[in-house]
């Protein structure tokens, strides 16, 4: 069963709005019930910091990682960049999921976000950037990233 369910357009859920292209909505819908069959599904893995309130602001990376290099990625996450992001000023906490329908991106990171240039500050930067950081990114086979406001 899915923790967090995504459905692109209409749904139920809270809405996010791409800020770079507005026709793209998001509805997250998170402990999904479990007739929820439209969408993408996700499951959870981690989370750092207050997500158990909606946000102003969600910045979101999807990744698509090889199964083999799964390992890795998480060990990263986990002790660094997890823990780094959720501390810069600006960042309310993140969460992270995998991919339950087997499709790309099979990971999805989601931090939650006071205001929508938090993932500029120095800090964040800073966190980007570290040789941990310079090692995995090979590992991406492809990555994704949208900053989406929260609709009232």
């Amino acid at each position: 069963m899915a923790d967090l369910l995504i459905q692109q357009g209409q749904g139920a859920g809270l809405r996010y709005q791409d800020l770079e292209n507005p026709a793209d909505t998001w509805h997250w819908l998170e402990a999904p019930p479990a007739d929820a069959r439209e969408g993408i599904p996700y499951a959870f893995i981690a989370s750092l910091g207050d997500v158990s309130r909606p946000a102003p602001f969600l910045y979101t990376v999807e990744l698509d990682i090889a199964e083999a290099d799964l390992p890795a990625i998480f060990e990263w996450y986990e002790q660094e960049h997890l823990p780094m992001l959720t501390s810069c000023p600006g960042c309310i906490g993140g969460t992270r999921y995998r991919r339950l329908d087997g499709g790309a991106p099979n990971l999805l990171a989601a931090y939650r976000f006071e205001r929508p240039e938090a993932n500029q500050t120095p800090e964040w930067i800073a966190a980007r950037s570290t040789p941990w950081t310079e090692r995995v990114r090979p590992m991406f086979r492809s990555s994704r990233r949208f900053t989406r406001r929260l609709l009232a």
